[in-house]
């Protein structure tokens, strides 16, 4: 009885070794990526600094402006400095406003232009790096599978001419850079979707093919500690010890 649940052990293990064994080699080579990679490379801060320039109010005037201007209830207000330019981003529960502060005279301004976006990344570089192009996505535009996911919309792709391929994403209406995207980062996304196993949007984590490796995974574990345990001379002479007393 003994042999052959050592048999059947051993050909089930066998048979799991080879069906996921692909699998422990992505999630090795992930997990090597991982930890022995620079994660600020990854999220583009070596090149973009994506700290936000904030200013403070020195008069009340300006703010109790603010409220004349929105005619709705502000859930949120941002102070931030663009190209020397004093903005607000103000959130409401309809919409985002990007406001521009003139003389203490507040005034709407819908989303940034092209031309502002340009200058807008150029001053956020750490080096002098050209832009080759700027794209504009829309919701129609953009698949799931797409790198910029799950981030506010419209946007603009700035790519830069570096070799990492960098790409720049700002929202026009936040004034805001809102993803950086390079090969690195392009790289860590393909074995982090092998990681996780989630093929479309990659972030999804609890899915079943996930949770199924997981399973078959302990499962080869468990059979493989069998099998030390029904071969092992050291557990076979202590079998034997135990039987004689």
């Amino acid at each position: 009885m003994s042999r052959k649940l050592s048999l059947r052990t051993r050909k089930i293990h066998r048979y799991l070794g080879f069906f996921i064994g692909i699998q422990f080699l992505f999630w090795t080579l992930g997990g090597l990526y991982f930890s022995w990679n620079n994660m600020k490379d990854v999220h583009g801060k070596t090149l973009v600094d994506k700290e936000e320039y904030n200013f403070t109010f020195e008069y009340k005037e300006p703010v109790r402006k603010l409220f004349t201007v929105i005619q709705e209830p502000i859930k949120r207000v941002e102070a931030i400095v663009v190209n020397r330019d004093s903005l607000l981003r103000v959130a409401t529960n309809s919409k985002n406003y990007l406001l521009k502060l003139n003389t203490n005279q507040y005034s709407v301004k819908e989303s940034l232009t092209e031309d502002q976006v340009h200058s807008f990344v150029r001053s956020r570089l750490k080096e002098e790096i050209a832009i080759k192009e700027i794209n504009y996505l829309t919701k129609e535009n953009i698949s799931k599978t797409h790198e910029y996911r799950e981030k506010p919309l419209p946007v603009y792709a700035v790519t830069l001419d570096d070799p990492t391929n960098t790409k720049v994403y700002v929202h026009p209406e936040l004034a805001k850079i809102t993803s950086v995207r390079n090969d690195n980062w392009r790289r860590f996304d393909f074995l982090w979707m092998l990681h996780v196993m989630d093929f479309e949007t990659r972030d999804h984590i609890t899915n079943w093919t996930l949770r199924i490796f997981s399973v078959l995974g302990l499962a080869t574990i468990l059979s493989g500690f069998y099998l030390f345990y029904l071969s092992s001379p050291t557990i076979r002479k202590i079998k034997k010890r135990i039987t004689k007393k």
